[in-house]
């Protein structure tokens, strides 16, 4: 099945809607198989029903059909993936380690993805959009992603924490209303024991947490439902972050788009609050009419 073929082939007969569609997934046909009909629809402009009445015209039962389809003709072919990897081959064919962990991390990054398409997923950027208050923690080698996760949050939205357990108790996130809170946790090893601590804790206070780790030990669902592993394993000396990051950084679009507007607006302020403060000098992240 060549959707690109059929697509070219049958574009002048389009109307402009579905031009636009069969553009769209002619632009991102690698990531088709892990779109839904509503993600589609939004990227494009039209209504969901629009994309599936689409897709049958185009001979497939739904979207679901062409999916299905896909992954296996995207993975019978050359991808860009492979495309990668065969420059990458060229230039460094006395490296077969190397090659090995690139393509361990591409699928890593992959397979990440795939998690956005999961109902768990939409249900935990939804509590993630709706609390009051999130409160983000990690711990050793995991801190620095959870630093960046909770600063870049509080541009999407307000009253993000990231705590820094300065008083060795976890005070802010004890004390805090589990009603109108959530916790963030990124905690990539099972042996960490503040992190099993506090997630007991946490449960016994009914507390909703959003755990985001490694596939090591399948520690973190005694504790949560929304738990997002990653594949860190990629044969170097330390465990690859790539996938962390990349979970991470899809949660933080994900509740960007359930704000809408408001998200575009917390983005406003942010940035006037850091050209008043100096801390840019312009560039690209003024995203305001995007």
């Amino acid at each position: 099945m060549d959707l690109e073929a059929i697509l070219r082939a049958r574009m002048s007969a389009f109307s402009p809607s579905e031009q636009n569609l069969a553009v769209y997934m002619l632009d991102n046909i690698q990531m088709l198989p892990f779109e839904t009909g509503s993600s589609i629809a939004q990227a494009v402009g039209v209504s969901e029903m629009t994309v599936s009445r689409f897709v049958r015209g185009l001979g497939f039962e739904n979207l679901r059909d062409l999916k299905n389809r896909l992954r296996v003709s995207v993975a019978g072919k050359d991808s860009d993936i492979d495309d990668y990897m065969a420059r990458f081959n060229m230039h460094e064919s006395q490296q077969p380690a190397l090659q090995e962990s690139l393509r361990l991390e591409l699928d890593a990054i992959v397979k990440a993805y795939e998690l956005a398409t999961t109902e768990i997923w939409g249900e935990a950027a939804e509590a993630l959009a709706e609390a009051g208050t999130v409160y983000v923690v990690g711990f050793q080698a995991s801190k620095g992603l959870a630093m960046d996760f909770a600063s870049r949050l509080l541009w999407v939205r307000p009253n993000v924490i990231f705590v820094d357990n300065i008083s060795g108790t976890y005070g802010e996130i004890i004390c805090a209303d589990p009603t109108k809170s959530l916790v963030v946790m990124v905690d990539t090893a099972a042996y960490a024991a503040r992190g099993i601590k506090l997630a007991e804790k946490l449960k016994s206070m009914e507390m909703p947490l959003v755990i985001v780790t490694d596939k090591f030990s399948h520690w973190a669902f005694a504790y949560t439902r929304f738990v997002f592993e990653t594949h860190t394993h990629v044969k170097t000396f330390w465990d690859s972050t790539a996938s962390l990051s990349a979970v991470l950084n899809l949660m933080l679009d994900a509740v960007a788009t359930r704000l809408g507007p408001k998200a575009k607006k917390n983005f406003a302020t942010m940035s006037d609050m850091g050209n008043l403060f100096g801390e840019f000098v312009g560039g690209s992240y003024l995203r305001r009419k995007d």
